[in-house]
């Protein structure tokens, strides 16, 4: 997955869960009580099994909703499921087939995408040498076969909402014309990267940037070309920056940085090497960019909206500072 910050799809997936293993829950026990009626004994006792495994599940998973940690309870489900189908698979091969037709599906709805197939194909394995011991080959091979067909098929239909969900995210999460975060991701990761500063006590830092001369440069040059230039300029800001700083373009002319684990020293450091290195590189067709820069570091019990007016503050300051510094040497 890409680094899109607890997407709404991460927070969606756990109570969807816990209704699907709610309901397949139910409907194990109303198959139960069919499976009673025709004798089928060996089957309802694992399915009486299989609910109480799929309630506990979809109860771990509802009070841990809000944490990763909900994730493991999955493996030891799935693993529950297919070893009990398995397990009553050379008693009733043609009914038994049936149950494990739909682990492929359910084992990309519970596990990560890497697992799921790891599972499915070991499951796979196991289903085929059962299945030449119960059956004669020609059946053997084709349960098999389709079983295959069934897991090659999920894993298509998972990647490629897979890559839908990815290209979601990026549409809904990234400026369109600099390729940098949006403004409604910086609030969000902003009070994620200042809550988590807090509960380990590391200091969180932000940069702003502002071009100067942005509305000149587009009366200039033409909006065309300051459009190609945004790309660019984000593009360089990130050489310049660690893998674990995030940039983002709140406005036409503002950039800001987010710097976990980044004190005033290292923000202060990182902010006059950015504006060195934006007025030495080359902007065709421009002939010179400038900046304004400023930086501020988190104070304590200090919230994403006290630390951003902060910033603009200074933002402003320095940007008057640069306006009279000109005029004076004009």
């Amino acid at each position: 997955m890409i680094s899109m910050h607890s997407a709404p799809q991460e927070q969606l997936l756990p109570r969807l869960q816990v209704v699907v293993y709610s309901l397949v829950a139910l409907a194990l026990l109303l198959l139960i009580y069919d499976q009673y009626r025709q004798g089928l004994y060996p089957l309802v006792l694992a399915n009486a099994v299989s609910i109480p495994a799929f309630l506990f599940s979809a109860a771990y998973i509802y009070i841990n909703r809000d944490r990763d940690s909900f994730l493991w309870v999955n493996y030891p489900l799935v693993a529950a499921l297919a070893g009990l189908a398995l397990f009553q698979l050379p008693q009733y091969p043609h009914l038994i087939i049936h149950y494990l037709f739909a682990m492929p599906m359910f084992a990309y709805f519970c596990l990560p995408m890497a697992h799921a197939t790891m599972v499915n194909i070991c499951v796979a394995v196991a289903m085929g040498t059962l299945l030449w011991s119960v059956v004669d080959a020609t059946t053997a091979i084709r349960y098999t076969t389709n079983f295959s067909f069934l897991v090659l098929s999920t894993w298509c239909f998972s990647y490629l909402t897979l890559l839908k969900g990815v290209s979601l995210q990026r549409l809904a999460l990234t400026d369109q014309v600099s390729g940098a975060y949006n403004r409604e991701h910086f609030y969000h990761l902003l009070e994620r990267e200042l809550a988590r500063g807090e509960a380990t006590r590391q200091s969180v830092s932000i940069i702003g940037i502002v071009l100067d001369d942005y509305r000149q440069l587009i009366d200039l040059h033409g909006n065309r070309s300051v459009v190609q230039f945004m790309p660019q300029f984000v593009k360089k800001i990130r050489q310049l920056i660690r893998g674990e700083d995030d940039i983002f373009r709140l406005e036409d002319d503002l950039v800001m940085l987010v710097l976990p684990d980044c004190g005033e020293e290292g923000a202060i450091v990182l902010m006059e090497r950015i504006k060195r290195k934006v007025q030495e590189q080359s902007w065709r067709p421009f002939a010179e960019v400038s900046i304004s820069v400023a930086a501020v570091t988190r104070n304590a019990d200090e919230d994403s909206e006290s630390i951003e007016k902060r910033l603009l503050k200074r933002l402003n300051k320095q940007q008057k500072t640069s306006l009279q510094i000109a005029a004076f040497s004009d």
